[in-house]
């Protein structure tokens, strides 16, 4: 009998639970499909050569942590980042979400990248790797508050 007060007990607790974590289930898809969105303007005005298109998609303290070099803080100084990384010769780079979760209004995303750069002769360099971005809402959207990524690609 004491062990079925017990059971019944530890299900009564946990019953407030189960809706709650519909309702985050809910929110991170939602959340996902803005960053998505998000991510799909990010590769269309980068693709484009608009660094200041892609520096007005983070927040204006973000943080950009690229691989081999030091932080990047500030819009200004992002915009001025992807303008020497695009003329450097990065002319493509893919986008794949993998995971996003949220809590309020932060919300952190795990996904895969791929840059492509053209070479004399038509030759080009791929770079794949991943990344990790810790997004704000900012009005009614999502913006770029910290940036990180580095390749998987290994060199010979």
């Amino acid at each position: 009998m004491r062990r079925l007060l017990l059971s019944a007990l530890l299900m009564i607790s946990m019953t407030p639970l189960a809706p709650g974590q519909g309702v985050q289930k809910s929110a991170n898809m939602s959340v996902r499909k803005a960053i998505e969105t998000t991510n799909k303007r990010f590769i269309e005005v980068f693709n484009k050569g608009d660094a200041v298109a892609v520096a007005g998609m983070y927040t204006s303290d973000a943080r950009v942590l690229p691989p081999n070099s030091q932080t990047i803080e500030g819009r200004e100084n992002i915009q001025t980042f992807w303008q020497e990384f695009i003329t450097m010769g990065v002319k493509i780079v893919e986008l794949e979400t993998v995971q996003v979760e949220a809590r309020g209004d932060t919300a952190y995303e795990l996904g895969q990248y791929t840059l492509t750069i053209p070479q004399a002769g038509g030759q080009t360099i791929r770079d794949q790797g991943k990344y990790l971005v810790v997004w704000k809402r900012v009005g009614r959207g999502w913006k770029l508050a910290v940036d990180i990524w580095n390749t998987s690609t290994r060199t010979a």
